[in-house]
């Protein structure tokens, strides 16, 4: 009787459906409130040449378009935001929070799902059900992570929105995985097997989740792996289906006789060495910056670590810290002595594997960047939640005043979330412009030629030329070598402020490294011009045309219109505009054609055509 007596008060004080529901739409009501501000965000460097310059996101058909990029679901989503809403970035910033409070409660689900079968296989609660503890804890670590300014990155920068799909693609099977071993199979293959595709074929970071899943399902369920394998064989097949387009589709970043591009072994800039022996200390970073989230940077500009006492040391931790996970998940799953310390061991592995695909020995041209570690710190978080649950559990046990102890602790845990908030708030604000955002990535890193060179085309574009000028300068300082973008910026600059012959002189540096910098042999044929050395301006203005440069094909139209050739004119001007729409100059002076040479049929038909 006792025993049917406590069984029904712990189902009585458990929390149903109904309030888990209730929590998680609090959840994210608050997160929503935090994420505010980034909807105001504008477009960013890497987003022109993924969104805003990308002809391929225009059209919604054929899919085979889409199924040439090696990250054809982030591809074909900003393709369907352009449909709906063009180059308006509030629908993209609404898209990206969407899927980042997708994720927030996936990690809550998971959480609470996760503890559900510890207590079925480790406790022998024949029918275990949610606490208001672990609901409490799957809520804080959820929070935690949601509002954690180090994950502004890969939700307000738009185009790294091939992170946050990436990471739903591996929250969503380890989730569906635990519905899987929860009793509810159909549904747990109905979440895996998209969860699968959308997360691989996004980024490559999802490349390790089916093993991550494997793993844990091995420490919770304590099988052996012939029996585990044996009873999941169809979610383990559909995790894996996605290889089937991914191993094709990344053979290249492995083939080291076609050398270029920014990523893979074929890089002529890097090598798998070089990367590898200075990715600890940018481990290290991530962790720090999870820590503690001060001086955040959109763009670091990693050098590459030359000092074997810095990464021989630092190596030798990560193998250290490796090890130890190793023999704490062995512990826990295989000899099945604690699951605290197979947790624990499984966590610090998870958190390896996140980081695997950009932070081994693949060479990728940035070295470190903060959207990389969106998913990973989520571990670092949960496992500090953890850790503080048990010391507060250990304090409330031998304290005499435990409703004292509680209150205070309750004050910690708001003013932590709040400041964490308050924090992304700030760091939201600063992708409202690119000269704010440039300017903190200068802060953080004051030798960062990228950052002197954006902060530089910022002023630039307001027209401020004189502040931009020492910018330019900067960035071509700071440059270990002749960087093309950079001696182009100050080449603009230069012209600008009269210095015309530094400025062919770094225009001519600048093709020597990039032949077909059409905007630079755009500007150069705007100097021939001026100085009236027609032939030179001639010949770059049709080397930009032939690249597709629309302002080079209205510069050549122009010297045709200012020697009355007026058909020939009217042709590239009637090119540029089919090229850019928005180009008003060749709309004006086609128009002048049509309206004032009318007794030449050829020209207007030509015009028309």
């Amino acid at each position: 009787m006792k025993t049917e007596n406590f069984r029904t008060d712990s189902a009585v004080s458990a929390p149903g459906s109904p309030v888990i529901l209730g929590v998680a739409l609090m959840l994210c009501a608050g997160w929503m409130m935090v994420w505010r501000s980034s909807l105001d965000g504008v477009f960013h460097f890497d987003d022109y040449g993924n969104i805003v310059d990308n002809e391929r996101i225009r059209q919604l058909w054929p899919l085979g378009n889409f199924l040439q990029h090696n990250r054809p679901v982030g591809l074909y989503s900003f393709a369907i935001n352009y449909h709906f809403s063009g180059l308006d970035p509030f629908a993209y910033h609404v898209t990206n929070l969407v899927i980042h409070l997708a994720n927030g409660l996936m990690l809550f689900a998971g959480c609470l799902l996760t503890d559900r079968l510890y207590r079925r296989y480790w406790c022998d609660e024949s029918e275990p059900q949610v606490t208001y503890s672990s609901l409490g804890t799957a809520a804080l670590i959820a929070t935690v992570w949601c509002v954690h300014p180090l994950t502004t990155q890969a939700v307000t920068n738009i185009v790294q929105r091939y992170e946050s799909l990436a990471s739903m693609g591996y929250l969503g099977v380890w989730l569906g995985m635990l519905v899987y071993m929860d009793g509810r199979k159909v549904l747990g293959c109905v979440v895996i097997l998209p969860m699968a595709w959308i997360g691989l074929m996004s980024k490559e970071v999802f490349a390790t989740a089916p093993l991550a899943v494997v793993l844990l399902d091995r420490l919770l369920t304590k099988q052996s792996w012939p029996a585990l394998l044996r009873s999941r064989t169809v979610p383990i097949g559909l995790m894996l289906s996605p290889l089937l387009w991914f191993l094709p589709s990344v053979s290249r970043f492995f083939d080291t006789s076609k050398p270029g591009g920014s990523m893979g072994f074929g890089m002529e800039t890097m090598s798998a060495w070089e990367y590898l022996r200075t990715q600890p200390e940018v481990i290290g970073n991530y962790v720090g910056r999870t820590l503690w989230p001060q001086n955040l940077c959109f763009d670091y500009v990693w050098r590459i670590q030359d000092n074997p006492w810095v990464y021989l040391p630092l190596g030798v931790v990560i193998l250290g810290v490796l090890g130890a996970a190793s023999y704490a998940y062995v512990c826990g799953a295989i000899q099945k002595r604690s699951f605290a310390a197979g947790l624990a061991g499984w966590m610090t592995l998870k958190f390896f594997f996140i980081l695997a695909p950009t932070c081994s020995v693949v060479p990728i041209a940035d070295l470190a960047v903060e959207h990389r570690a969106y998913l990973a710190c989520a571990i670092i978080l949960a496992g500090i939640v953890l850790l503080a649950k048990q010391l507060a559990s250990h304090l409330l046990r031998s304290s005499v005043q435990p409703m004292v102890l509680r209150t205070g602790l309750a004050c910690i845990v708001f003013a932590v979330v709040g400041l964490l908030a308050w924090r992304t708030h700030l760091r939201n604000l600063d992708y409202r412009h690119g000269l704010t955002l440039w300017q903190s990535a200068l802060d953080a890193s004051p030798k960062n030629p990228r950052a002197w060179y954006n902060v530089g085309r910022e002023y630039y574009q307001l027209g401020d030329k004189a502040k931009a000028l020492p910018m330019m300068t900067n960035a071509v300082g700071f440059s270990n070598s002749s960087v093309p973008m950079f001696d182009a910026g100050l080449a603009d600059c230069l012209h600008h402020v009269g210095r015309v012959d530094d400025a062919i002189t770094l225009y001519r540096r600048a093709l020597s490294k990039k032949p077909d910098y059409e905007e630079v042999l755009n500007h150069l044929g705007v100097i021939y011009l001026d100085r009236q050395q027609i032939e030179l301006a001639r010949e770059n203005f049709q080397a930009a045309a032939d690249l597709g440069h629309p302002e080079a094909i209205y510069n050549l139209g122009w010297l045709h219109f200012k020697d009355e050739q007026f058909e020939a004119a009217a042709v590239y001007f009637k090119r540029a505009v089919e090229i850019n729409p928005d180009l008003q100059i060749a709309i004006r002076r086609l128009a002048w054609i049509d309206a004032n040479v009318k007794n030449d049929k050829p020209v207007i038909e030509a015009a028309k055509r």
